[in-house]
């Protein structure tokens, strides 16, 4: 199937689902990028190509295109041979302390800038989808959450995740490629922070903990309704805009932790934020303390995407029954 692309306003109609689309996927053998490989790849529409580490699982990456690399060896070639629609992009380096996470902030800056220019080279330009989280904004009060416009006041993690978007923040700016920041919530799926900082001190000490004083607000998205809003602001968004990734309205962590509580016949305790930085870090305590509720500009995509789960008690159900059987994947 032929593919016309005659500039930006024709390349970025929506697309149907039986288009054939060129992706590649940065990062998708980590939490967010599996569960959106699998998504993607339910569409026989899609040609997925990975840029994988050498020690990600292959027999599980059998069905793709995988391409060993980095951002910062990655080769262009590949984008000529296999030239992208769309590029997921959901690769962060990682770091245990502040360090480790700093090191890794400044390679990937510099990888990102570098990337960026390949990408800006390009005859035919993909959009660029780039899955950053909700922390970049800091915190918000209950009257006034964050949209897809709000300034970025990073807390946390995202101090040093910022580092890594700002090429492609700057690319964005300047209109010379169609960027769109994907921003999920509070992820709800069977791995990540649900299990370390809920489930495991849940199964640890008989109560579900809630940190701080349990007034923060918490935006939550299940993790495969995650994956089909982020393919969703691919198909569906505007041109250089972004997306706010998350379902239902904004939950205090206290009546978070008492949904868990009463879907496991357990009791809710509290550990305050001092307890909570001695067992965690200060950085996982300020994240898990801060009150950062979302709403959207554009409220349709969830429709468009499909999303499967609305009530926040359905999606805790969810997720604990997967649990409870080992399955810790999504």
């Amino acid at each position: 199937m032929a593919r016309k692309r005659h500039g930006i306003k024709e390349k970025n109609r929506p697309m149907q689902l039986t288009e054939t689309r060129n992706i590649w996927v940065l990062g998708g053998t980590g939490y967010i990028g599996r569960a959106l490989v699998s998504h993607l790849a339910r569409d026989s529409g899609n040609r997925l190509h990975l840029l994988i580490h050498r020690s990600a699982p292959y027999r599980w990456l059998e069905p793709f295109n995988a391409i060993t690399g980095s951002l910062s060896n990655f080769d262009p070639h590949w984008f000529y041979r296999y030239p992208p629609d769309v590029v997921f992009h959901l690769a962060r380096p990682a770091g245990g302390h502040h360090l480790t996470r700093s090191r890794a902030a400044y390679h990937g800056e510099k990888a990102n800038r570098r990337l960026a220019r390949i990408v800006e080279k390009l005859d035919n330009p993909p959009v660029v989808v780039y899955v950053s989280g909700s922390l970049l904004y800091g915190p918000r009060p209950a009257n006034d959450p964050a949209s897809e416009d709000s300034p970025l006041s990073p807390a946390a993690f995202a101090r040093y995740y910022q580092r890594n978007e700002q090429p492609w923040l700057e690319v964005q700016q300047s209109g010379s490629l169609d960027v769109r920041f994907a921003r999920p919530a509070w992820i709800m799926g069977p791995g990540s922070w649900f299990r370390k900082f809920f489930y495991e001190p849940l199964l640890r000490d008989g109560k579900v903990p809630y940190y701080g004083d349990g007034s923060q607000l918490m935006s939550l998205v299940h993790l495969d309704d995650c994956a089909r809003m982020i393919d969703a602001l691919a198909r569906y968004g505007h041109p250089g805009k972004n997306l706010n990734v998350f379902t239902g309205k904004p939950v205090s962590q206290k009546d978070f932790a008492g949904m868990i509580a009463s879907l496991t016949g357990r009791e809710t305790g509290q550990l305050t934020y001092h307890q909570t930085a001695k067992q965690h870090g200060k950085t996982a305590a300020q994240a898990l303390t801060t009150s950062i509720p979302l709403r959207t500009m554009h409220p349709e995509m969830a429709d468009k995407a499909g999303i499967h789960f609305q009530d926040q008690k359905n999606m805790i159900a969810s997720v604990l029954q997967k649990l409870n059987h080992g399955d810790q994947t999504g």
